[in-house]
């Protein structure tokens, strides 16, 4: 008999259901949305120049892809803990704007990324980033029954 419901499952300690790709993608949207912000704060309307905007996110979209996993971001565990969240998804911005900066630092990317821009991104980014993936986990705790 077929199962007509999906149930998570994990190999190792990484989900692999479809949650993980659509939470994933809902980060880069942040994360893009993020630097969107950054842009209109600096008097630049990211609707206005879309292909600007996007090539402005792609450093540090790339950055949380390549951090994200590696810090365990998207680990079950992190799901289940508030303080692992805020842990594991801070330092996965951190590593995720030093990453950016060193391929925003390149000749492909607009912009640089001298230390100031750098620490601001970090903590601003915080502010995105947090707040949505602690609601992640506030739901999939409510969800079974743990918060």
């Amino acid at each position: 008999m077929i199962e007509s419901r999906i149930q998570p499952k994990s190999v190792g300690r990484i989900v692999t259901e479809p949650f993980v790709l659509s939470l994933a993608v809902v980060d880069a949207l942040v994360v893009v949305a993020f630097i969107g912000v950054g842009l209109f704060m600096h008097a630049i309307e990211p609707w206005a120049f879309p292909a600007y905007t996007l090539r402005t996110a792609t450093p540090f979209v790339i950055g949380w892809a390549i951090a994200a996993p590696l810090v365990g971001a998207y680990r079950r565990r992190v799901l289940e803990s508030v303080g692992r969240t805020l842990a594991i998804v801070a330092a996965a911005w951190v590593a995720a704007t030093l990453i950016g900066g060193l391929i925003r630092s390149s000749a492909l990317f607009p912009g640089g990324a001298p230390p100031a821009f750098l620490i601001v991104n970090a903590v601003l980014g915080l502010g995105f980033i947090i707040p949505w993936r602690l609601a992640v986990t506030g739901g999939h705790r409510w969800r079974s029954g743990r918060g």
